[in-house]
């Protein structure tokens, strides 16, 4: 499991318990002086189980898969940018629309959302059409 963020560590306040703090040095040296006997030290508490912990991290990040599909989408839009200015300068080849439609088809198998499989479906059918326009030039 991963953390991101944490909250920065902020000094322990001291305890009020209602008392002043206006004591006279006799009353410090009466209560150092006095008989009291030493309290015990408390018990040890027991370790709690660190089980439920290795088990959160066994589950998969939610996230994770969020974020490869960001990257994955980034990656196809990079692509689609490199197409146009290649459109635009005169210099489009077979082999970057050959790749294109492969990335496209790669992604089709991972996406459920029917936006996103319509927005992979147009980008097939221009792959298809700057394919067929290259071969009637050829």
């Amino acid at each position: 499991m991963r953390i991101d963020s944490t909250s920065p560590l902020r000094p322990a306040s001291p305890k009020r318990d209602g008392k002043t703090g206006s004591g006279s040095a006799s009353d410090f040296a009466s209560a150092v002086s006095s008989e009291h006997p030493a309290s015990a030290p408390a018990a040890a508490r027991p370790v709690v189980s660190v089980e439920g912990l290795f088990q959160l991290q066994e589950l998969p990040d939610a996230l994770a898969e969020r974020r490869r599909a960001v990257q994955r989408g980034s990656t196809l839009l990079d692509r689609l940018d490199d197409i146009r200015l290649a459109l635009l300068g005169g210099g489009l080849s077979r082999g970057r629309i050959s790749e294109l439609q492969r990335v496209a088809e790669s992604e089709r198998g991972r996406v459920d959302d029917p936006r996103l499989l319509a927005v992979l479906d147009e980008i097939d059918l221009r792959a298809q059409v700057e394919l067929a326009k290259l071969s009637q030039v050829a």
